[in-house]
């Protein structure tokens, strides 16, 4: 009866239920909130493989960026990596949630997790899609601070394409040690996916930087989008548009 919604193609490591719950009906009621909220929108969904291992790498703001990119990358149903701290420091039920709803795979933050890798890498090794944030933490002012080597890891070990993706306008909404502010605009920009092959030839000591600009300019576009459709008001003028000039 839901065969139209493709389970085991979108990811079959996960029981139609899960599918049907976590990755369909839970992001798009949650989607439709955020669009009323902050009139959140998805660019480039097109690019996102639609089978196949992927590696999918974004910018980090805000607390609100996992949501965004999970609700973006919903179609196959991602695991993503994130600080082991968030599920102790969150409240209920949202450990719950990140633990047994999307199987978020926590890692020690600052120090290497081999089990958090093997996890990741056997998410790609089966041909389904991890997330991660190469940042390692959210910015206090829009501007991207430099990519950590665990990617490079990844990429190496994982050899699957990278899928950069850019999260703009959530630390407007939600601010690095503040409360969530229930005005503003949020935009999601995917980018083409870079094989493997490519950035395994350029070396890590290009690669990063490469990766970097790409996911950098997917934030400046949907930056520039923003501001056309809010006629200048979002997201609001910072540091990161004197980076930019």
């Amino acid at each position: 009866m839901l065969s139209f919604l493709q389970f085991r193609r979108r990811n079959p490591d996960r029981s139609p239920g899960g599918l049907l719950l976590w990755y369909t009906l839970v992001p798009v009621s949650v989607g439709a909130l955020f669009w009323l909220i902050w009139r959140f929108r998805i660019r480039g969904r097109r690019s996102i493989p639609r089978t196949g291992a992927a590696i999918v790498i974004s910018n980090h703001q805000s607390h609100l960026d996992p949501m965004m990119l999970g609700i973006a990358i919903r179609d196959r149903a991602p695991r993503a990596m994130a600080r082991r701290s968030l599920e102790t420091d969150s409240p209920w039920p949202i450990p719950w949630i990140l633990r047994v709803g999307i199987r978020v795979i926590f890692l020690e933050r600052g120090a290497a997790d081999p089990a958090a890798m093997r996890a990741a890498l056997n998410e790609l090794q089966h041909g389904r899609v991890a997330t991660l944030f190469p940042e390692g933490t959210r910015s206090e002012d829009g501007r991207m601070r430099p990519f950590e080597r665990g990617v490079w890891l990844l990429i190496k070990r994982g050899k699957a394409p990278v899928l950069p993706v850019a999260v703009e306008g959530t630390g407007d909404a939600w601010p690095r040690d503040s409360k969530p502010r229930w005005r503003g605009r949020i935009m999601v920009n995917i980018g083409e996916p870079i094989p493997c092959e490519t950035l395994l030839e350029m070396g890590v000591d290009k690669a990063l930087p490469f990766l970097h600009a790409k996911v950098d300019a997917l934030r400046a576009e949907a930056r520039i989008e923003m501001r056309r459709r809010s006629k200048g008001k979002w997201p609001l003028l910072g540091p990161v548009d004197k980076a930019n000039a």
